[in-house]
């Protein structure tokens, strides 16, 4: 797969809101006492001698079928019934390790993450949210995957505070953009635009023909269309928020400023979606799968939602001239390990397990989750089947694969007052009550003041 990856190096921060792409998950998991040990491996215990002991006088395999790990996370639920627990169980007929499965809603996960870091109980392999990284960085909750023994080379991207690899991906949700091809038609539409010139062009059409063109959703109950509209759109023509050293620089960023003006200008057009300061991500989707615009962007996971409209999942165009990669937003389904844990190398097999089986090759498992949430891949061996996927689906995953994935919010310092606040000063920008430049030294401070 060619995949290329961006590095996050970030300042560690103190407190870190809810981030980009919310899912709830419930659900139950097993418990280690409802697979205890075989009658073959309490025979094997009781002739240590006879089948080799380490210096304890214990088998070396019933010390590891004795091992049990915990696994804190939102997955469940999002799953089929019973698919991650059979994950778990096929994990113990394979290796003799315990995964005990302790399963939250999204918005509880953090809160028993940190109230078991508080007291004791956390669990040895904990789901992270990007919004979630460097808080648990600061406050020492997660450790080292690569000295915990993770296979780096197993995964596409992993997440980093200062140098050191915390969080690893094991899917991703990456964010195309969506056209609606009647109302292109209708508006006389041609082609797809590619381009930020063709991408006006095309909203001015449809304007005129009686549709709403673009859905920016700019609403602050989840203030990410900031981060998955705006700055899908940016990182799509390699326009960033940080600069090469990896800081934050608006301030004064000119391609950043650019980017702004594209979207006043289909602002100033009358081509955003109507309502658009109070547009929240669920009620924008809702209004392209209803046929109410021809373009957004959202999660290529909301897919299974278009099923009444005429429609295709594309990259985003690119800023005129633009002749580099284009880089894909994207939210994950990631795994940590915490430092409280006293199975680090078991948990790091564990997750290796998940991107390459157990030999490294097969990636199978991660595969398989991919195509279960309409997601991909973050594993480098896995070779997820989708041919049951929508055609559109499938022609935008031969797209991702020859882009980026790119999110520079994740690790930020309370990302979600940070977002909240670029999200107000990007509506007064657009409704011409403050000056773009007055606009990007606020964003400034915002990161700047996350990252103390």
């Amino acid at each position: 797969m060619k995949l290329k990856t961006v590095a996050k190096k970030v300042l560690s921060g103190a407190v870190i809101g809810a981030m980009v792409l919310s899912l709830t998950a419930c659900g139950g998991g097993s418990s280690p006492d409802d697979t205890g040990s075989s009658s073959q491996e309490q025979e094997a215990q009781n002739t240590s001698d006879d089948t080799g002991s380490d210096e304890s006088g214990e088998s070396q395999e019933s010390a590891k079928s004795d091992v049990t790990l915990k696994f804190q996370q939102w997955w469940g639920a999002e799953l089929p019934d019973g698919y991650l627990d059979d994950i778990v169980a096929k994990y113990k007929e394979e290796t003799g390790v315990t995964v005990e499965l302790l399963t939250a809603p999204w918005a509880d996960t953090k809160t028993a993450i940190t109230a078991g870091a508080t007291n004791g109980t956390i669990a040895d392999i904990i789901s992270v949210d990007g919004a979630w990284l460097a808080e648990f960085a600061d406050m020492g909750i997660i450790a080292d995957v690569e000295a915990a023994g993770v296979d780096t080379a197993l995964a596409s991207d992993i997440w980093e505070v200062e140098g050191t690899k915390y969080v690893v991906p094991v899917n991703n949700f990456a964010y195309p953009m969506y056209v609606n091809m009647d109302i292109l038609e209708k508006a006389k539409v041609s082609e797809i635009p590619k381009t930020w010139t063709e991408l006006i062009d095309a909203c001015n059409k449809i304007k005129d023909a009686g549709y709403s063109a673009f859905a920016l959703n700019l609403g602050t109950t989840n203030a990410n269309g900031i981060q998955n509209v705006f700055g899908g759109t940016g990182w799509a023509s390699g326009i960033n928020l940080k600069d090469e050293s990896g800081a934050y620089k608006t301030e004064g960023n000119e391609e950043l400023a650019s980017l702004a003006e594209l979207f006043k200008t289909l602002y100033d057009n009358e081509c955003l979606y109507p309502g658009m300061s109070t547009l929240e991500e669920s009620e924008m989707t809702s209004n392209f799968a209803a046929g109410n615009c021809a373009f957004t962007l959202a999660s290529a996971a909301t897919m299974s939602q278009f099923t009444d409209i005429n429609f295709e999942a594309t990259t985003v165009p690119v800023k005129d001239g633009y002749e580099g990669e284009s880089g894909i937003c994207y939210a994950s389904w990631a795994v940590g390990i915490s430092e409280a844990s006293a199975n680090k190398e078991e948990a790091a097999k564990f997750i290796n397990y998940l991107l390459g089986g157990l030999d490294g090759t097969d990636g199978s498992v991660a595969a398989g989750l991919a195509v279960e949430m309409s997601a991909f891949p973050n594993s480098t061996v896995a070779e997820p089947d989708y041919s049951a996927a929508p055609e559109q689906f499938q022609s935008f995953y031969e797209l991702y694969k020859n882009c980026y994935v790119i999110n520079e919010y994740i690790g930020l310092a309370n990302a979600s007052d940070v977002m909240t606040s670029m999200t107000n000063d990007l509506v007064l920008y657009l409704e011409g009550d403050l000056e773009c430049d007055a606009m990007l030294t606020n964003w400034q401070g915002y990161l700047d003041e996350a990252g103390k």
